[in-house]
């Protein structure tokens, strides 16, 4: 397993974008990932409009996958309407 750093974007209209955050959570669980750290960033202003929403609901998450699973992580990530955008990077290991 390899440490990944993954941002999202969420959609800041939702009553609870926390719960968002939480399902995206799970997604990356039910993956066989280890999490480790999710800061909430909180609503944000875009540079421009995603979606045709100007705010959005930023998380970043801290977590150990296999690499194989990265790809299915972002099929799943890209599936939910609620979730705008994401990026992974992976990190170095130490």
């Amino acid at each position: 397993m390899r440490p990944y750093e993954m941002m999202i974007l969420v959609n800041a209209d939702l009553e609870e974008p926390k719960e968002e955050v939480s399902k995206v959570e799970e997604v990356v669980r039910s993956l066989g990932g280890e999490l480790s750290k999710t800061d909430i960033w909180g609503k944000r202003k875009l540079a421009y409009p995603v979606n045709e929403h100007t705010d959005g609901f930023y998380a970043v998450m801290t977590f150990k996958l296999n690499p194989d699973e990265i790809t299915e992580l972002e099929r799943l990530l890209s599936l939910r309407q609620n979730v705008h955008r994401q990026m992974i990077v992976r990190l170095d290991e130490e």
